[in-house]
């Protein structure tokens, strides 16, 4: 469905933050060609569904979305290299 404004990112601008919050540089590779299928630029409005919903609200912002999934590709990381042992 989609985060609205306020949960929306570009891909360069979810890279920046994981590089923040790992402390890390990811490899990747810019290529200014559009790929098949993708939106210039995609975000939700979630105004119908939450006057459908009233009682519903988003729990979690987007650096916590990314927080969760650096925090679980570390423990997978750490996981894989204890069993590797």
């Amino acid at each position: 469905m989609g985060g609205g404004p306020e949960n929306s990112v570009s891909m360069i601008e979810a890279i920046s933050k994981i590089e923040q919050l790992t402390g890390k540089k990811l490899n990747w590779t810019y290529v200014d060609e559009n790929r098949k299928g993708d939106h210039i630029c995609y975000i939700s409005d979630l105004r119908k569904f939450q006057s459908h919903y009233p009682n519903w609200q988003l729990t979690k912002s987007l650096d916590d979305i990314l927080k969760e999934i650096v925090a679980a590709e570390s423990s997978r990381t750490a996981a894989s290299s204890i069993s590797s042992r």
